[in-house]
């Protein structure tokens, strides 16, 4: 059985660090036009009540966030320390991860009783 060799340009890789002007990949590596239609580069301060969750190393909260489920309890305590855990670390995702499951877990009273109310009624 022979040994098969694939010549370079065969290859699926084959170049990647050649210069720009020679790479088929350049024209989409191009930064992203404007349309002609947009009226704004970033969109419009979403105003900041109370306080918000960000990434360390972000100055200030994106233009647009969340604030209708402010964090409570443990599983909000979880989540303001793992923001203040680079996102680019593995446990910054884990303790976002153990708060969702124990946020799940802290709203069951409250589901288990509007479920009896809904019975009630029903």
């Amino acid at each position: 059985m022979e040994a098969e060799f694939m010549r370079p340009k065969e290859l699926p890789y084959w170049g990647v660090d050649l210069c720009p002007e020679d790479r088929p990949g350049v024209p989409r590596e191009a930064p992203p036009h404007l349309l002609s239609c947009a009226h704004w580069i970033e969109p419009e301060r979403q105003p900041v009540e109370g306080r918000v969750l960000r990434h360390p190393g972000l100055a200030r909260p994106t233009p647009v966030f969340s604030a209708a489920l402010p964090p409570r309890g443990a599983s909000g305590a979880l989540r303001r320390l793992a923001y203040e855990v680079p996102d680019h670390k593995v446990s910054h995702w884990l303790l976002l991860a153990i708060a969702d499951r124990l946020d799940v877990l802290e709203s069951l009273p409250l589901l288990l009783k509007r479920r009896r109310r809904a019975a009630r009624t029903g």
